[in-house]
């Protein structure tokens, strides 16, 4: 007989479960292995794996007597295998993250057409697991193999778990049974991507941010602090902010910048708590589409994404779709934990992540992304925040802002349709291609998210004391029900106390948020029978965050009227109301007013003045001319 060793490299490594996309084996088709696969996961998340395996020997010359199975990442327990003989001796190692299984047959394989049926079963934590009220399933992707025959897998979740909030791929088939909920997968399926499922309805958090602002001046100045906020992925709950900001603003790229006016020398600590809503998908749009001049500011080129790389740009020249670029970032990047235990980690940006693409964290990861998207003439940009995970393995966290506080990195790509749409190449690469491209999961909470600079703005996290370092000032946990938000909206009317015919007045709205969650695409508007509104009326307000307290400008003006008659000026935005009474007087009265009065004498001085000095001027040049 000829060697085994032939034999192990061509025909035992058939099938890889793997999160690392190792090395795949060059068979040449003396075996087929056929699968049905069974994933059982109990109430605690439990997974028992159940593979029936059919190994066929398509030839004459070569026999099997053992085979390998490396499944990436995920630890195994109660490893059993056996055949219509008995069981099977099985070897089990977990090294470099790949946990690898050899089964011993006993019976040799021999001969053209010789089949060998068998059963390999294991156990595993690490395939479902539960994040607050959310319910994760995990599958990674089948590694090609020619000698892999046909392959099913099925999927028996509790119903317990709740309703299917997403799945990567569709199931062929779904059924409801009494206790459970079924799913299966197709060969085709399994190696084009894992299964990643999640069950539930929705995933809360709750946090509570520390903030430190310092005023070294000698005089007042105002300092701003950014807070996490809504986008098409989260909904903001913000319940409290001590002490209260002077105004809460939305900058150019969507973040929520907190106003403060510090006096000379003052330190202020400030603490936000509130809730946040996050969706794995976005659930709306909030966003305006962006014009052709706000997509080529997010598609220049910024410290730390160099477009004008010659190997980006090769790049963006083959890859012509975010899906692509982000496929290629996911492979040709690998995570380093070794990187972790530096007491710095230094940003090293795009161009240089080239260069070392097996020394890369998640910062790595999304310049990468954002360099080769921005040269290929597609809007990316960064967005920081916390990310939740159960297994730093699988979605490891490594963005550090100082010391104390750890998040995460990630970018997101414009759709003319979607608005801004976020992708996690990291984790796609970490957890052994798991889909992170078309839906993320409900575990990444965005802080800020910029393009414009790609240092600008903070995150919370990122303003500290300098002597407390060492101090984590993010807190975040899970929750159970997202506290019901209220959006109070108090209107303010500013005007004089008479306005005058034909005289363009302006008059000022103020518009505060004293509820706890965003006022979203709401119309401010102006209306009076008698007056006219010159200025642009209504006005679209996009967002209006809690705490926000804004000031908006109409003119008006009235026809021209010998009479004195009064008007009421109603302001409405959203869901409330106002109206204020004003008096409208005829032009002629301002004649009578204590302002023109008083300047009444000053104006005949002037004319007085500006006469005696044309007359003067006219006679010089008359004599000049003479």
């Amino acid at each position: 007989m000829k060697s085994l060793a032939r034999f192990f490299l061509l025909a035992s490594l058939f099938v890889f479960l793997t999160f690392c996309f190792p090395r795949v084996a060059k068979a040449e088709g003396e075996f087929q292995t056929d699968y049905q696969v069974n994933y059982s996961v109990s109430a605690n998340g439990k997974t028992d794996v159940n593979q029936n395996i059919t190994l066929t020997n398509k030839t004459a010359n070569y026999y099997a007597d053992k085979f390998e199975l490396k499944i990436g990442s995920t630890k195994v327990t109660n490893v059993k295998a056996a055949d219509d003989t008995g069981n099977l001796d099985t070897k089990v190692n977990f090294d470099n993250n790949v946990t690898t299984i050899t089964v011993k047959f006993n019976q040799r394989v021999i001969g053209e057409g010789k089949k060998l049926n068998w059963s390999l079963s294991y156990s595993s934590d690490e395939l479902a697991t539960k994040s607050g009220q959310i319910w994760e399933i995990s599958i990674p992707r089948l590694a090609s193999s020619q000698d892999m025959g046909s392959y099913s897998a099925t999927l028996s979740i509790p119903r317990i778990f709740g309703p299917v909030a997403f799945t990567t791929p569709k199931p062929v088939t779904s059924q409801q049974k009494s206790q459970t909920q079924e799913f299966t997968f197709s060969k085709d399926q399994l190696l084009q991507s894992g299964i990643s499922m999640s069950f539930g309805e929705k995933q809360v958090f709750a946090f509570k941010l520390n903030y430190f602002l310092q005023n070294n001046n000698v005089t007042s100045q105002t300092s701003t602090i950014t807070l996490p906020p809504d986008n098409n992925y989260q909904k903001i709950v913000l319940e409290k902010m001590d002490p209260k900001p002077e105004d809460v603003t939305v900058d150019d790229e969507g973040n929520f910048v907190a106003k403060y006016k510090l006096s000379p020398k003052q330190k202020l600590n400030i603490t936000a708590q509130g809730y946040v809503e996050v969706f794995s998908k976005p659930f709306r749009n909030i966003y305006t589409k962006l014009t052709q001049d706000q997509k080529n500011q997010y598609i220049q080129p910024q410290r730390y994404w160099e477009t004008d790389n010659g190997f980006i740009k090769d790049k963006a020249n083959e890859l012509k779709t975010p899906e692509q670029i982000y496929n290629f970032v996911s492979t040709y990047l690998s995570y380093s934990t070794e990187r972790l235990t530096q007491q710095t980690i230094e940003r090293k940006g795009a161009a240089a992540a080239i260069q070392t693409p097996k020394d890369s964290i998640c910062m790595e990861f999304t310049d990468l992304f954002i360099a080769i998207a921005r040269a290929a003439k597609i809007p990316a940009r960064e967005v920081e925040g916390y990310a939740y995970t159960q297994n730093e393995r699988l979605r490891p966290l490594s963005l550090t802002l100082n010391s104390g506080d750890v998040l995460h990195a990630w970018p997101e790509y414009w759709d003319d349709n979607l608005g801004w749409v976020q992708v996690d190449p990291t984790w796609g690469s970490t957890s052994g291609g798991l889909d992170y491209f078309n839906k993320l999961d409900f575990n990444h909470i965005t802080f800020i998210q910029r393009g414009i600079s790609s240092t600008d703005p903070l995150p919370a996290g990122a303003f500290k004391d300098k002597t407390r370092l060492n101090q984590k000032s993010v807190d975040v946990s899970f929750a159970e029900n997202l506290p019901t938000p209220t959006a109070t909206a108090q209107l303010q009317l500013l005007t004089p106390e008479a306005i005058y015919s034909q005289i363009p007045t302006t008059v000022t709205a103020n518009l505060v948020n004293s509820g706890s969650t965003s006022i979203i695409n709401q119309k401010l508007s102006l209306s009076s029978k008698l007056l006219s509104i010159t200025s642009p009326n209504p006005l679209l307000v996009a967002v209006l965050p809690p705490f926000a307290n804004r000031n908006f400008k109409f003119d008006i003006e009235t026809k021209s009227n010998l009479n004195q008659e009064k008007d009421n000026l109603i302001l409405g935005f959203a869901d409330a109301q106002i109206s204020k009474p004003i008096l409208i007087k005829p032009i002629y009265e301002i004649a009578f007013t204590l302002p023109f009065l008083a300047s009444f004498p000053v104006v005949i001085v002037l004319l007085y003045l500006g006469l005696r000095f044309y007359n003067r001027h006219h006679k010089k040049h008359n004599r000049a001319q003479t």
